[in-house]
């Protein structure tokens, strides 16, 4: 089926929802698209990279007719968008390993982190059919990122955790650094992180939970 021939500027797609925009398909992972979706159609134009953006040619395009009086079919289609990730998290918590004669240990202290990393959005769009013979959309969305994230923290500083180099109690500041994978709802993200902190003040060459690996259950927001 064609159309008047042409080119057009198109914008990047939202990430919480199927809108117009460029995508990847998944069974064809390197085919780019740009994806008009309507009530009862779904158009796939194809996309080229110029210096004014991605342009889409619209002189022809795949259509997925949803509409049964008009003969059409349904189809099931999985579409991905890559980009970056921004998100304010916090790590619930941080298991720390047996070290230096204190058990392992679930710690809960305050702490906020910045993590960037690289987000897949999977939106899979899907049809089922009513007793009135009509077919009525769904579209699942999935997203899932891998990164970095910094931050500060707080953790409990006293003799046990010094070899008794420190008798007084206090809450130490920690540098909190690692690599985390997130799982995306909406705009709450959560995940499994693994980190490593280190004590900012004069104590940190005692404490024995210095630079040591620690995992943690992490939640956030994503800002981008």
């Amino acid at each position: 089926m064609m159309i008047a021939p042409g080119c057009s500027i198109i914008n990047e797609t939202s990430r919480k929802k199927l809108e117009p925009g460029i995508y990847m398909l998944k069974e064809q992972e390197k085919k780019r698209v740009f994806v008009d979706v309507k009530e009862d159609t779904i158009k796939m134009y194809p996309v080229a990279k110029t210096k004014t953006g991605w342009n889409a040619d619209t002189s022809a395009f795949s259509l997925i007719n949803m509409n049964p009086a008009q003969g059409g079919t349904w189809k099931n289609t999985k579409f991905i968008n890559r980009s970056f990730d921004l998100d304010v998290m916090t790590i619930l918590f941080k298991y720390r390993p047996y070290t230096k004669g204190l058990p392992n240990q679930i710690n809960t202290n305050f702490n906020a982190a910045e993590f960037i990393g690289y987000r897949t959005d999977l939106y899979i769009l899907s049809y089922d059919k009513t007793p009135l013979n009509k077919f009525q959309q769904r579209i699942n969305h999935f997203a899932y990122s891998v990164g970095g994230f910094i931050g500060i923290g707080a953790t409990q500083m006293n003799a046990s955790v010094t070899e008794n180099h420190v008798q007084s109690e206090y809450d130490g500041v920690v540098l909190t650094k690692g690599i985390s994978a997130l799982v995306g709802i909406g705009d709450i993200t959560f995940g499994a992180a693994v980190g490593f902190d280190r004590l900012l003040d004069k104590n940190r060459k005692v404490w024995i939970y210095q630079q040591k690996p620690w995992i943690g259950f992490t939640v956030g927001l994503n800002i981008n």
